[in-house]
């Protein structure tokens, strides 16, 4: 009778263990997603210069450069959470 409840209690725990780590998010997609829309506005300002259109030219500019500079959600709370509060 131990047996069963042993075997029983294993795979329960080894089910509870696999469906846990299936359903984390895959860590990667935050930043494949974050280079395609680096490089959405890299082709974005490419274009922009090829029309040759100033006002078209500096949003190109302004958005690249907000894709660029701007810190991603997971960096931003792994940065708060390692620094101390005060």
């Amino acid at each position: 009778m131990r047996t069963l409840i042993g075997w029983t209690v294993g795979a329960a725990c080894a089910t509870l263990i696999v469906t846990g780590v299936s359903a984390l998010p895959v860590k990667g997609q935050d930043i494949k997603h974050e280079r395609k829309d680096l490089e959405s506005s890299r082709q974005q300002l490419r274009d922009a210069y090829k029309t040759g259109d100033p006002a078209a030219i500096k949003a190109a500019r302004e958005k690249y450069s907000k894709a660029r500079n701007e810190p991603s959600k997971d960096k931003r709370e792994r940065r708060g959470a390692t620094q101390d509060p005060k």
